[in-house]
C-alpha cells in the first residue's frame, strides 16, 4: 500500500494514523519527508510513505504551488505574483471586510467589479 501526493497533504499523518503511532515525522512545512520509507502492517502488508511529488507539467508557477500550499513562502525571492494570484482569487469585498479596510478603487477606465491587484 503506498501514499502519493503533493506535499504537505498529510501523506506522512495517514500513515502514522494508519499504524496508530508516530512512525513518520510531520512538520507544517512541506518538504519534512526526504527519503521512501516502508513500515510493515502486518504479514503481507507493507505500507510505504514517499516525499510529496511536484509534476511540473502540471503546474503554472512557483507562485501558484506558494498560494496552493505546495512550497513553502520563504522558498520565494519575489513575492509579488503570488499577491497578485491571491488578489485575483479573493474578492475586494472579503479583503476590506476581513482587514477592516478601505482599498483604492480602479480607475475609471477599468472595471469598476475587478477585484484588487
Amino acid at each position: 500500500l503506498g501514499m502519493v501526493g503533493y506535499p504537505n497533504v498529510g501523506k506522512s499523518s495517514t500513515v502514522n494514523a494508519l499504524v496508530a503511532k508516530k512512525k513518520t515525522g510531520v512538520s507544517a512545512t512541506p518538504g519534512k519527508t526526504k527519503h521512501f520509507q516502508t513500515l510493515e502492517l502486518g504479514e503481507g502488508l507493507l505500507l510505504a510513505d514517499c516525499p510529496g511529488l511536484v509534476f511540473p507539467s502540471f503546474t503554472a508557477s512557483r507562485a501558484e504551488l506558494v498560494c496552493n500550499g505546495v512550497l513553502p513562502v520563504d522558498r520565494l525571492t519575489d513575492v509579488r505574483q503570488p499577491v497578485s494570484i491571491v488578489a485575483q482569487r479573493i474578492s475586494r469585498h472579503l479583503i476590506e471586510k476581513v482587514y477592516k479596510m478601505k482599498l483604492p478603487l480602479p480607475a475609471l477606465h477599468e472595471d469598476q467589479g475587478r477585484n484588487a491587484t
